[in-house]
């Protein structure tokens, strides 16, 4: 009969070097039964003792690796297991919260490499003025419903996109700590039930005569500003948004020909994709410009700045008052619906990942096809048969 292999104690080495995985897991010690170390898919290692009490399976938590050591762990959980197994009732003890700005900061370090620079800045800028002063001096463990209620509520009065937005990242955060084991399961969810403020439609389409409008003040400006209105007929030409338009290079750029190209963005808001090019914007970029050893179509200096202030002169010169850049990728859209394309398409042209984000042209897809209903004028009204 083979024996079974004999359990090693655990070793301050062994712990430390132990990696976390996909579901946490536990390390037992061969010195003590029922005496581990729990390692969590974030990495936070925490020593426990699990036994049966009274028919029902416990797990205590004792503290923290490398906070508590391993000789200070083993001899508390002995002490334990003895209270125990005489029938004395002991309580969880739970480990101690991080503050909510502490973990803000081990969050936003974590979270850098994946984030791109503009979410990183609207991190920060949330951050900054929504939540740190409402909760940064909190442990996560006090964050509790009626204190999110109230914060948001007082928000919403003031700015309620921004409160939403703000609530959105708490709320993730919160969910991250639980992931992290930096806040126990035993802890209700703080932002359960909160219903965020409805969204004021903020998509604008252009029309067929703003767009002949938009186009006359683009003419008049090629001559002396080359790249910002190459900008804006790209734009509107492929529904493309700003960064990947400014960031756009060369060798992502395939063969240009008089039926069209394609642009294999290597990276985008949604990660890589395929940016398609119409006739009409392959004869746009086969006029720029191309300096040898140049890698960005756009050159550098076209900032952002100085992209806005020529697009609120341009705008107004055109009458489309209040109209701003990202509203010519909506306008791509909305062409798009209205010419039969369907949603999911649209969607794909977009690089956008969740058919919901494509779901704000539904109703012009609806009119569409109210339009094409037999017995409908051009202008959409009823004919007597």
């Amino acid at each position: 009969m083979a024996r079974s292999p004999v359990k090693k104690p655990l070793t301050r080495k062994a712990i430390a070097a132990a990696r976390p995985g996909a579901a946490e897991y536990t390390l037992w010690d061969g010195a003590l039964a029922h005496f581990g170390v729990r390692v969590h898919p974030s990495g936070v290692r925490a020593f426990i003792v699990q036994t049966r009490v009274q028919g029902r399976m416990r797990k205590l938590t004792l503290g923290r690796f490398p906070e508590t050591s391993l000789a200070d762990a083993r001899k508390e959980a002995a002490t334990l297991l003895a209270r125990v197994w005489t029938g004395e009732v002991v309580p969880d003890r739970r480990v101690k919260a991080p503050l909510f700005r502490d973990f803000a900061a081990t969050y936003r370090e974590r979270r850098r490499s994946r984030w791109k620079p503009s979410s990183l800045e609207t991190y920060d800028i949330y951050l900054r003025h929504r939540l740190l002063p409402a909760f940064g001096r909190l442990r996560l463990d006090a964050i509790n419903h009626a204190r999110v209620s109230a914060w948001f509520d007082a928000a919403s009065a003031d700015r309620p996109g921004a409160a939403n937005r703000a609530f959105e990242i708490l709320r993730t955060m919160l969910a991250t700590a639980r992931q992290w084991g930096e806040l126990g399961g035993h802890v209700p969810d703080a932002c359960a039930n909160i219903v965020m403020n409805p969204r004021r439609p903020v998509a604008r389409f252009l029309g067929r005569d703003e767009l002949r409008r938009l186009g006359a003040v683009l003419d008049r400006h090629a001559a002396d500003h080359p790249w910002p209105v190459a900008a804006i007929r790209l734009l509107t030409l492929t529904g493309a948004r700003l960064s990947e338009v400014l960031h756009l290079r060369w060798k992502e750029i395939g063969e240009l020909s008089e039926d069209g190209a394609s642009a294999r963005l290597g990276d985008s808001k949604t990660g890589p994709r395929t940016l398609w090019l119409g006739p009409e914007a392959v004869t746009v970029l086969a006029a720029l410009p191309r300096e040898e050893g140049a890698a960005r179509v756009f050159p550098e200096d076209l900032t952002t700045s100085r992209r806005y202030t020529f697009w609120v002169g341009v705008r107004e010169e055109a009458g489309l008052h209040g109209v701003r850049l990202h509203d010519a990728r909506h306008t791509y859209a909305s062409q798009g619906v209205m010419n039969g394309v369907g949603l999911t398409a649209v969607g794909k042209l977009l690089g956008h990942r969740k058919r919901t984000t494509t779901a704000i042209y539904a109703h012009l897809d609806d009119a569409a096809l109210r339009d094409g209903l037999p017995g409908r004028t051009a202008d959409g009204a009823g004919q007597d048969e």
